[in-house]
């Protein structure tokens, strides 16, 4: 048993659903029900019933959580007397990430952990470079970014890998978002040539990236006849929706472009069988550095909404 099982179970009784307390914790549907599985396997009793019309408390796991009330109020005045809580000295968060959609939730669900009460954060989004060298530089203490397959050796992680430590938390393939103006609006799927064939945008692209994508076009599939670099999602937002190119992104920037017509489509290469490139989400610290609590706290968040066990 841990704490975290035992808030996982007080947030289900709160709201009678295994799906909306998910959400409200921010980790996966499926993570949630193994947690209480094991938690109800520990004991060897049932805390849970599952209705159609909602999930409700068995009469032992109505017991079972008074008691788990008594074991939080504890835990949490234990952090409150012993954590940065505890202390004069403010709980800071330093991070500095490429843009994602997840990276506001994550940095909420952190903020709203009781026992961090004084907190000083500092969110810098940046391109990934910057992001690396922010990190090295003592300037963040964590930073969150995309390697690809066709860069993992390219100028920076080559140099400075051993500086830091890097740690995957998702992998996916290669997407690219377009607007209705786009020949290719209503497709599921592109190919890479394909997408060289339209005009481009290309978002948080370093200097040194730029430089190795107009030497090496046949591993990045750039138009190299027709782009344009921007810092901003909001930027991309305005030339997706009013032009017909094509902005090849993350699977986990995607949603940053909720709520507007912009649609994403997997981009796959011309043959079966023929090598896709690959993205990697990873978090990276200074090597042989320990992370401070909250940090620690948000990274465990990162892991979490990616079901990184």
């Amino acid at each position: 048993m841990n704490i975290n099982q035992l808030r996982y179970l007080l947030k289900i009784a709160e709201c009678g659903s295994i799906t909306e307390a998910a959400q409200q914790l921010y980790i996966s549907q499926p993570s949630l029900s193994k947690s209480i599985a094991q938690l109800e396997k520990e004991y060897g009793i049932q805390l849970l019933d599952r209705k159609p019309n909602g999930v409700f408390l068995t009469p032992i796991g109505v017991k079972f959580l008074n008691c788990s009330k008594q074991v939080l109020e504890a835990a949490n005045s234990l952090d409150f007397t012993f954590s940065d809580r505890g202390t004069e000295e403010r709980s800071q968060l330093f991070v500095a990430s490429q843009q994602f959609d997840f990276l506001y939730d994550m940095l909420k669900h952190t903020m709203k952990r009781k026992y961090f009460t004084s907190l000083f954060c500092d969110i810098v989004e940046t391109d990934r470079s910057n992001v690396i060298r922010l990190v090295i530089e003592r300037n963040v203490d964590i930073g969150i970014v995309v390697r690809t397959s066709t860069d993992a050796k390219s100028f920076l992680w080559q140099t400075e890998l051993k500086k830091i430590e890097t740690n995957i938390l998702d992998r996916a393939g290669v997407f690219a978002c377009v607007g209705p103006k786009s020949p290719y609006y209503h497709r599921e799927r592109i190919t890479f040539s394909e997408a060289e064939r339209c005009p481009q945008i290309a978002l948080d692209i370093e200097p040194e990236a730029k430089m190795t994508y107009f030497f090496d076009r046949s591993k990045n599939h750039f138009n190299l006849n027709n782009i344009t670099f921007f810092n901003s999602i909001r930027a991309c937002e305005h030339f997706l929706l009013e032009t017909d190119s094509l902005l090849f992104i993350s699977k986990w920037a995607i949603g940053c472009f909720s709520g507007t017509p912009i649609r994403s489509v997997k981009v796959l290469p011309e043959q079966d069988g023929e090598e896709s490139p690959n993205t990697e989400l990873i978090w990276i610290k200074r090597a042989g550095e320990p992370l401070n609590k909250i940090a620690t706290q948000f990274v465990s968040n990162l892991q979490d909404h990616f079901e990184i066990i």
